[in-house]
Formats: structure tokens, C-alpha cells, sequence
């Protein structure tokens, strides 16, 4: 966090890593925003929590494919498999119940 308060008295933490195969992401804040970019093949997100992660803290996943790739949410995660659509992006939002993240409905294409 850039400016040093967490949401919602400061701004969620958005990352942005270069796609890999496997994510390692850290999730710190009560709204984190994570755009990986373009995938160009299948991915698996694994989480590792700060301390002081709170229930009902939110992450929002935006995946923009560039054919069929399939994301995996791993570790830190209790969610199934998003499959791309070539050209398009799907969003998935999820919530942390103390243990995991879940989520809150299917991933939506937007485009």
C-alpha cells in the first residue's frame, strides 16, 4: 500500500503482475484489485495473507485471455477453474471467510 492506510480509509491495493505461469500474490488490504494482464496460457493464482486479514475482505480477478487459457485458484482459495474466451475478459469477484477466499457468483465475460 502506497499510501500506508488500508480501505476503506485509503485506496485498495491494485496489482498488476507481468502474467507467469504460477501468481504468487500477497493480499494485505480489506479490497485488493489484481489484473495480471494479458495471459498468453494457463495460470494458477496462490495467495499468501498479511497479517491482520479480516473476514470479509474482497478481491476482484481480471482475466484477459488470449485464446482458451484456464486460470487455477489455488492456495488460498476455495473457487473453480475460469476458461477464457479468446480476446475477451472475465471478472470474478471473491470474499474471505477467516479461511479462504470464496466466490461471490461465476466469472462474468465483459466484453
Amino acid at each position: 500500500m502506497a499510501n500506508g492506510a488500508s480501505y476503506p480509509f485509503g485506496h485498495a491495493d491494485l496489482q498488476q503482475p507481468a502474467y507467469a505461469a504460477t501468481l504468487a500474490v500477497t493480499i494485505t488490504d480489506r479490497l485488493t484489485i489484481l489484473d495480471p494482464g494479458i495471459l498468453t496460457g494457463a495460470m494458477t493464482i496462490n495467495l499468501t495473507f498479511g497479517t491482520g486479514m479480516v473476514i470479509g475482505s474482497m478481491l476482484f480477478v481480471e482475466l484477459t485471455a488470449t485464446a482458451t487459457e484456464v486460470t487455477t485458484f489455488g492456495t488460498g482459495f476455495t473457487a473453480p477453474t475460469v476458461t477464457g474466451v479468446a480476446g475477451k475478459t472475465k471478472c470474478q469477484a471473491f470474499i474471505y471467510d477467516g479461511t479462504t477466499f470464496k466466490p461471490l457468483a461465476v466469472a462474468y465475460q465483459i466484453d
